[in-house]
């Protein structure tokens, strides 16, 4: 079997984009950002290079630097409070085909999962699975995550949900990265998943 792990550090270094806290560590070389060419009309022209330069993948010692990193991580993206839909919302959502919940109805039954069997895998009360899914709660991130990692959605799925809930990856936090990784990779093996959130000290999921 392969260095799962081993491979997710590689996606990490390519993908991790909080240079705020890169550029602290030990061990980290900033890059020259600004550079100058001369052109075929004999101009010298100065230019910045992207930010992604500054990615731990272009680091000599990109394996010491993140191993500094891992040391320093602690998960607080605490999210375990849901938040009811007002009214004006939830009677718009009642005639709007990008309401949270028809969508999420539609993706449980494009993989034959029901809510249901979709609960019986999340750390969730049924008084508020219940509300998502009529529509009386607002989803957090953290559980979308849960959901698409325990039903093991697509990363497009997963995306589409969480457009419509009004979130997006962020790689400048360390729990969407990896969380990209998993289901980019397609990991649903749960000790599988269970190493790769230990490994970046990522807490606070709805998984039993």
């Amino acid at each position: 079997m392969y260095d799962f792990i081993a491979d997710l550090d590689g996606f990490f270094c390519e993908t991790y984009a909080n240079y705020d806290k890169l550029c602290i560590l030990p061990g980290y070389v900033m890059p020259l950002m600004q550079r100058s060419e001369v052109r075929e009309d004999g101009r010298t022209y100065a230019y910045t290079l992207p930010a992604e330069t500054m990615r731990l993948a272009n680091q000599e010692k990109k394996d010491e630097i993140l191993a500094e990193l891992k040391t320093r991580l602690t998960d607080t993206t605490f999210s375990f409070s849901f938040r009811p839909i007002g009214n004006c919302k939830r009677i718009k959502n009642i005639f709007s085909k990008f309401a949270f919940h028809k969508n999420l109805k539609q993706i449980l039954d494009k993989y034959g999962i029901s809510f249901a069997e979709a609960l019986e895998n999340l750390n969730v009360s049924q008084e508020v699975w219940k509300g998502i899914e009529r529509g009386k709660f607002e989803p957090t991130r953290n559980l979308i995550y849960s959901l698409a990692l325990t039903s093991q959605f697509s990363y497009d799925d997963t995306c589409a949900l969480m457009h419509l809930a009004g979130y997006q990856f962020n790689f400048a936090n360390v729990k969407d990265v990896v969380i990209c990784y998993l289901l980019q990779q397609k990991v649903y093996n749960r000790g599988m998943i269970d190493a790769a959130l230990n490994e970046y000290k990522i807490s606070n999921l709805f998984l039993k």
